[in-house]
């Protein structure tokens, strides 16, 4: 029995585990009103513009199980206050992208090492 060699050419992009520029706009668009509806009524539509004590305090805060990393990192100084808030922005657009109702500890995780390099 002979087995046909496969180039690289024939491995599909997902294979690859790669997007295409029509699915990534997509995914963006869909974070982007995700993101939207969430802050109906609020001065912001983007997670960028929404000011850290919004995310710290009240309704949109995290649990503690989700902080925890970036307490940790707090704590440690490794991160700035003004760095914790821009981590839970992100992790609020990684979770927007994930189709997540709010950020979890992967969330956050993952936002922390794309802001640091860190680990949790």
């Amino acid at each position: 029995m002979r087995v046909a060699r496969v180039s690289a050419v024939q491995v599909t992009a997902q294979e690859r585990g790669t997007l295409s520029t029509a699915d990534a706009r997509e995914q963006v668009e869909a974070a982007r009103d995700r993101a939207a509806r969430r802050w109906r009524g609020m001065p912001w539509r983007l997670n960028a513009h929404v000011p850290g004590t919004w995310l710290r305090q009240g309704e949109f805060r995290l649990p503690v199980e989700a902080r925890a990393p970036l307490d940790r990192a707090l704590q440690r100084g490794a991160l700035t206050l003004r760095g914790y808030d821009r981590v839970l922005r992100l992790a609020w657009s990684v979770a927007d992208l994930a189709g997540a109702d709010a950020p979890g500890l992967a969330h956050v995780g993952l936002a922390l090492y794309l802001k640091k390099g860190m680990t949790a």
